[in-house]
């Protein structure tokens, strides 16, 4: 929990809630509480973001390596 608190400037007990969402939301399992360790993550997306890549254009594929 430390760490998160340094990493992310946040409260431990504003961190426990937002773990505790997450929980509720079933993106991760947190059964035994005493410790951050203990945190199993179910999902590790959002799951109404829209996943898509734009189409590549033919011929660019390579182009970083040959250009660059």
């Amino acid at each position: 929990m430390k760490e998160l608190e340094i990493k992310t400037g946040r409260r431990a007990e504003d961190i426990k809630a937002g773990l505790l969402a997450l929980e509720k939301d079933n993106y991760i399992v947190w059964e035994d509480k005493t410790d951050t360790r203990h945190i199993i993550i179910i999902e590790g997306w959002d799951r109404n973001a829209k996943i898509s890549t734009p189409p590549t254009p033919p011929g660019t594929v390579n182009r970083y390596y040959t250009e660059y």
